[in-house]
């Protein structure tokens, strides 16, 4: 596939939509190909239940096989979503949750694809026992997310390029325009007055080289700007990818080192010491994409000045007035006699006066308030010259600061902080540069890693192990030790059962193909059927099965028919039987049959059910397990050789529950002992409702 339109269901709207979405279309034909589901329901308009179906319609033209080649009816498919469901219980992250879909069962012309996802799977299964003891490692899996691609860093406004070159100014407006300021000036002082607006400013070219510009000019000379790299002129643009999925970025690591940790290897184009330099470059960098606190002391000194600025100067104007006027109440002007009389000749005025006795205290508590604000605030000597501007030298009461000169300090330290984060900034940049691809592919293989992972765990918490592929096909299903994982989800602790179908190793003296499974109500058949499909559709998944060992020979489809419910009007009745008779073909398959007999009355079923038994039986790489309560019934209306099995209960117990053998007993027709049912009616009533149960009882 070449392009998105290739695709069935995708015209070109739809195709835009994707291409917006992943922002190329071959982003967007990996994430289908790839199976990521997740990622698909996103595009506008798509659903899970569409991207489910457009993946598998995908993977079914380029592997060849479909989910329905193996799934034959409805209840098959219901049986294989419900399992899914469970497994998706041990997935950490929404992309692992919705990929499990991409795994289904393969019919046995296929057994290459089954051996390849055994081998993937058996590895998970042992990298999960590896890890159950890691308690942190769900944890950081739960955290990662899907690689956030579309970036758009907000301008830069306290960075520019400064020109006087024509070409230049276009060069540097198309290139990086978009991020940062470009300005073009004829003149030095058009110069000066440009850069003053700015933090950091690049001269381009060396129209302005060698300049004696202002002390606040500071521009850094680029000779030639089509040499520099993106990540020194504007390093936010390569640091915001990772800004934006840091969290995601940090986690992925952190779960690679952890599986490395385990004695397993993953991802190994990425090494130890390289992971090592990723995650402390990372670690310089918080989700906005700033410098972090703590990378440079200096930084951090000008950061808690801004911080700080106003608290300190106010408090130390409050605490310089506070002196002043203390000094004012507490002190007395004596006037000698000569001043007196300079006075009455107008040489000297009484103001005069007062500032000469307040003059030192004045400048006392100005030069104690200037002092405290450098202590508090950590000022360097620049810092230091500057703050003696903070005061005017003319006496006022009350003091008051400048605030001119605060907000040129404010503006220095503000200055000095972008220059030397961009230093920190262009590190950085430069070394994550490098990553970018790799990262991608990194969190994409870590998010797969859940996938699997999740099998894995799945595997590990319900007691799954691989079963044994026999060579040939149709010859049978058999298990020690199963499980139904229906039941096991919804009660915990279930009773394991053993039982066999063909010819396997479990298997009885009688390794009949066609079996009747008789037994009594609410004895386990249905759930003994549903265990059945469940090991078939795990093992032609490729997956682990429900129980302790399970040797299975491959076949080329499922049939499962649910227990019907009612008699049947005419027309069901006939759309059953077409159901059925997809079942005549020659190829291998396993037929799973839930009380047919409810289709009509019960002697035209059990000529209906014999009939369709003969017909299986034929086909020697087929096998069929049908329960029934007809099977005396079934066994006289058929000619072929048929195995019936029980499930057997014995009694009650102390709390009037069945006591149950819930392993099928194999040759033995088991009465479906509805008298157990009435006895338990019986016991738990009184009066005339327990006379009722008795009178019944009686007819046993």
């Amino acid at each position: 596939m070449k392009s998105l339109q290739d695709i069935p269901r995708i015209g070109e709207k739809m195709a835009q939509r994707f291409i917006h979405h992943f922002g190329s279309e071959e982003a967007a034909l990996d994430a289908i190909l790839g199976g990521d589901i997740a990622g698909i329901s996103e595009v506008e308009g798509i659903g899970q239940r569409y991207a489910i179906s457009l993946v598998h319609e995908v993977r079914a033209q380029v592997e060849g096989v479909s989910i329905s080649d193996f799934l034959k009816t409805k209840e098959s498919v219901d049986i294989y979503e419900r399992l899914l469901d469970i497994m998706k219980q041990f997935a950490h992250t929404r992309y692992a949750k919705d990929k499990l879909h991409i795994y289904f069962p393969y019919p046995a012309s296929k057994i290459d694809k089954i051996e390849s996802v055994r081998e993937s799977v058996s590895y998970y299964m042992g990298t999960a026992k590896l890890l159950r003891d890691n308690s942190d490692f769900p944890g950081l899996l739960t955290r990662i997310r899907p690689l956030n691609l579309k970036y758009n860093p907000p301008q830069i406004r306290e960075r520019a390029i400064i020109t006087a070159n024509h070409e230049e100014f276009e060069y540097a407006r198309q290139r990086f325009g978009t991020a940062i300021g470009v300005q073009m000036v004829s003149t030095p002082s058009e110069f000066v007055d440009v850069a003053r607006g700015y933090s950091h400013v690049i001269a381009s070219g060396d129209a302005f080289l060698g300049f004696d510009f202002p002390e606040d000019v500071e521009p850094e000379y680029v000779s030639d700007l089509q040499r520099m790299e993106d990540w020194q002129v504007v390093p936010e643009q390569v640091i915001g990818f990772f800004a934006k999925n840091l969290a995601t970025i940090e986690c992925s690591i952190a779960v690679i080192q952890a599986i490395r940790k385990a004695g397993t290897m993953f991802f190994g184009k990425v090494s130890d010491k390289d992971f090592g330099e990723l995650a402390q470059t990372l670690a310089m960098i918080d989700e906005s994409g700033d410098v972090k606190a703590g990378n440079d002391p200096d930084i951090d000194r000008l950061n808690l000045i801004i911080e700080n600025m106003e608290t300190c100067i106010s408090d130390a104007v409050r605490d310089a007035n506070s002196k002043l006027d203390k000094y004012l109440t507490e002190s007395k002007l004596t006037i000698s006699g000569q001043d007196m009389l300079k006075m009455m000749s107008g040489d000297v005025e009484l103001k005069e006066m007062f500032e000469s006795q307040v003059s030192q205290s004045y400048h006392t508590v100005v030069k104690e308030a200037k002092e405290r604000i450098s202590k508090e605030l950590g000022l360097n000597k620049k810092e230091l010259l500057m703050a003696e501007s903070l005061f005017p030298d003319e006496i006022m009461h009350p003091v008051e600061v400048d605030r001119d000169y605060v907000n040129a300090l404010k503006q220095h330290v503000a200055h000095n902080i972008h220059n030397k984060k961009i230093e920190h900034k262009r590190n950085i940049s430069k070394t994550l540069y490098g990553y970018r691809d790799i990262v991608q592919e990194m969190v994409r293989s870590v998010l797969d890693f859940d996938v699997g992972f999740a099998i894995g765990c799945f595997a590990h918490e319900c007691g799954l192990t691989m079963p044994e592929l026999i060579d040939k096909t149709g010859v049978g299903v058999g298990f020690v030790k199963g499980e139904n994982l229906f039941l096991r989800s919804r009660h915990g602790e279930v009773t394991p059962i053993d039982y066999s179908v063909g010819d396997t190793v479990h298997s009885p003296q009688d390794k009949s193909r066609i079996v009747l499974l008789s037994g009594v109500n609410s004895g386990g058949k249905t759930s003994m059927l549903e265990l059945l499909a469940q090991c078939i559709i795990l093992a032609h998944m490729g997956f682990p099965t429900p129980a302790k060992s399970l040797e299975i020979g491959m076949s080329d489809g499922l049939y499962y028919f649910a227990k019907s419910k009612g008699t049947l009007d005419a027309g069901a009745f006939e759309t059953t039987l077409k159901d059925f008779s997809v079942v005549a073909d020659n190829s291998s398959k396993v037929v799973l049959v839930d009380e047919m007999e409810s289709i009509t009355e019960p002697g035209a079923s059990a000529k209906i059910i014999s009939g369709i038994l003969e017909v299986l039986s034929e086909n020697k790489d087929s096998i069929a397990v049908f329960v029934s309560h007809l099977p005396e019934l079934i066994l006289e209306n058929t000619e072929c050789s048929v195995r019936v099995d029980g499930i057997e209960a014995s009694g009650l117990d102390a709390d009037l529950n069945l006591i149950v053998e819930r392993t099928p007993r194999y040759n033995y027709i088991a009465k479906s002992t509805p008298e157990l049912i009435v006895e338990r009616l019986s016991r738990k009533t009184d009066g005339g409702e327990q006379a009722f149960y008795e009178k019944l009882r009686a007819k046993f």
